[in-house]
């Protein structure tokens, strides 16, 4: 089996744009809502799938790493994803120690847990791609690797920060997609159906308020070396629908990319899907912290159209500030985790 790498892949730049739109989606609606958008449909839905998908897509380029020596990887990956989120932290830290104003006390907290729930996602993958890296070296084999850091992350607490025991199984489904693609294909068909009959299976059973948000990944105790049935059954429910939601995505994709190619949006969606790091950057400040501090809420009937219109203008005004970091060498250091 090979990995392939090549320089760019149109339908998974698109891809990733519908990852991050569906990420601006569902924080609109979670900040236009109050604290009612756990039962919002939208909401729901989109978070059966969407940080498992961006984690599959970061799992499908990790066979390049695997070429790199361990001190490599370490300075490769800190410099695109710890000094994105580093910088982050540091704003936020200043903003609320000069102006004694804190926008979002639920996610800007000035502790170390502050500093790790800070563009947490962006850490999640640092992590995933250490722990896949330690792993595939010392097994030799990436299904024993596989299954036994997918193991051990969940009877392990520590690993339960940045959600690294929940999107692990996501980034290894990425790496393995990649290294049977021409499997994948071949059976793409096959595959899909298998995938999208699991997920509208499994999709009436779900709700917001099962997310790991609110149903951490607790199911074993040890100090008394107990299990959790019923955390265990909701850790593989999530799972489960985490996988084939973003496997049905992934898989039609192609598909999907091959209908509307030729549509003179297309290369902008592109375009956007190559700077997903910077948007989901960028959006923590403008939607996440500053919308939340307005404090205008709707109730969940309007949040069908007011959610989309504002997770359309974040994008504009992301995409637009992502332009301007990419303009000077400092920024694109500081948010873009590019070298100088």
């Amino acid at each position: 089996m090979k990995t392939h790498t090549p320089k760019r892949i149109p339908y998974l730049d698109f891809l990733k744009f519908f990852a991050i739109a569906s990420v601006l989606l569902g924080h609109s609606v979670e900040q236009t809502t109050g604290n009612d958008f756990w039962d919002n449909p939208i909401w729901s839905f989109i978070y059966t799938y969407h940080m498992p998908l961006f984690m599959l897509l970061c799992g499908y380029f990790f066979g390049s790493s695997l070429k790199l020596s361990f001190v490599e990887l370490i300075k490769k990956k800190f410099l695109q994803l710890g000094i994105p989120s580093i910088t982050a932290w540091i704003l936020m830290y200043l903003f609320v120690t000069l102006t004694g104003f804190n926008p979002y006390p639920e996610i800007v907290d000035i502790s170390w847990m502050g500093f790790m729930n800070a563009m947490w996602f962006l850490k999640c993958v640092f992590f995933c791609y250490i722990i896949g890296w330690i792993f595939v070296k010392a097994m030799h084999n990436v299904w024993i690797a596989t299954l036994t850091s997918t193991i051990l992350v969940h009877f392990i607490p520590i690993f339960s920060i940045d959600s690294v025991n929940f999107l692990l199984p996501m980034f290894w489904a990425g790496y393995l997609c990649n290294l049977y693609q021409e499997g994948i294909n071949q059976h793409r068909f096959t595959l899909l159906s298998i995938n999208l009959i699991i997920f509208v299976i499994l999709l009436p059973f779900w709700s917001g308020r099962l997310t790991v948000y609110m149903v951490p990944i607790d199911f074993f105790n040890w100090h008394t070396f107990t299990f959790d049935g019923e955390n265990l059954g909701i850790t593989l429910y999530r799972l489960v629908i985490g996988l084939s939601g973003s496997m049905v995505f992934f898989l039609v994709s192609p598909w999907g990319y091959n209908r509307i190619k030729n549509w003179r949006t297309t290369p902008t969606l592109d375009r956007l899907g190559k700077c997903t790091l910077g948007i989901y950057w960028t959006q923590t400040f403008l939607l996440e912290c500053t919308w939340h501090s307005i404090g205008l809420y709707v109730d969940t009937a309007n949040s069908f159209w007011i959610a989309p219109i504002i997770a359309l203008f974040e994008m504009f005004l992301c995409y637009q500030a992502v332009l301007l970091f990419k303009k000077n060498k400092y920024t694109r250091f500081l948010v873009l985790g590019e070298k100088v």
